[in-house]
């Protein structure tokens, strides 16, 4: 009889909690020489269907190992491994991006960046390794003054963000709403008779996004896009979260193929995270007050009048 491969029973699209009964894959075990004991440690299913999948084979792409003072990741290429090892305060922000069935864990580090891979039916815990990155790369970053929670009229949220605002605010009661954009049609914003026509045919719209803070982060939750057009649906979320001491710079620039535009990008030395609002938004004075108060480079106290 042969021998049963408690791995490859146990197979999955799902991300697996390192424990006894899963332990870490085979091709891994060399590099796990440290006697240290882990915060948390997870395993990463390499992307195959169930019904290709063979005992004995290797199953997993990423072993995310997280101790206290910093993470390892393990990698599979082929039949060979790469190990990373990298401080918590090396990365620069956090993106987690989900779509249907298919989630992104996005760490962006200055030489060095990751796209861990995850089926969203364990978006839970990659929520947890999230938050457990999260709850040190800001250890003993100050506290920035906190603004004002901006109030937000009924209905101005769709359904979807306004159950994603109440489960961050269960969460963390702390956290405060610096500005919001609900979804918006940007025809009806034109200025310009064949753009308003041409916009409109197409039904280009600049989806919604909220942004908050807890005074250490900026936490920005978008939708997978920033517009969408009359032949797409969207599905998915992505949820960005920024240590306020790792914005270098913070630019508002007018949108070039849209009058009625902002972009705001936000710059760190892991990349540039940019996102898009409408230039009437009220929210925004007091949004630009908060980042101007940052005490960032010069870039950061730009004026919305452009």
């Amino acid at each position: 009889m042969n021998k049963r491969d408690p791995e490859y029973d146990r197979f999955g699209p799902w991300v697996i909690e390192i424990s006894d009964e899963d332990p870490p894959p085979p091709i891994f075990l060399p590099y796990l020489t440290r006697e240290e004991t882990p915060l948390l440690s997870v395993k990463i299913p390499r992307k195959i269907e169930r019904r290709n999948a063979n005992p004995g084979m290797n199953l997993y792409d990423y072993l995310v190992t997280l101790y206290e003072e910093d993470v390892v990741i393990l990698q599979r290429v082929e039949a060979d491994v790469l190990s990373h090892n990298f401080y918590y305060r090396d990365v620069k922000y956090l993106r987690q991006h989900e779509s249907l069935l298919k989630g992104i864990l996005h760490l962006a580090m200055g030489e060095k960046s990751f796209d861990l891979p995850f089926n969203t039916v364990s978006a839970g815990l990659m929520l947890k390794v999230r938050d457990l990155i999260r709850s040190r790369y800001v250890d003993g970053y100050a506290r920035v003054e906190m603004a004002e929670d901006v109030p937000l009229a009924e209905d101005e949220l769709s359904f979807f963000f306004t159950h994603l605002l109440e489960e961050q605010k269960a969460r963390n009661p702390q956290i405060q709403v610096l500005a919001s954009q609900v979804d918006t049609a940007i025809a009806t914003h034109e200025t310009k008779a064949w753009r308003r026509v041409l916009l409109g045919m197409i039904r280009k719209t600049l989806l919604e996004s909220l942004h908050l803070t807890n005074g250490r982060e900026l936490k920005i939750i978008s939708r997978e896009k920033i517009y969408k057009y009359q032949w797409q649906t969207i599905h998915g979320k992505d949820i960005c979260t920024i240590p306020i001491e790792n914005i270098t710079a913070v630019n508002w620039e007018a949108d070039a193929q849209n009058t009625a535009v902002l972009n705001l990008h936000f710059e760190t030395a892991g990349g540039t995270v940019s996102y898009a609002m409408m230039r009437d938004n009220g929210t925004l004075p007091s949004y630009e007050h908060f980042l101007a108060g940052i005490g960032q480079a010069e870039e950061s106290k730009t004026s919305l009048q452009v």
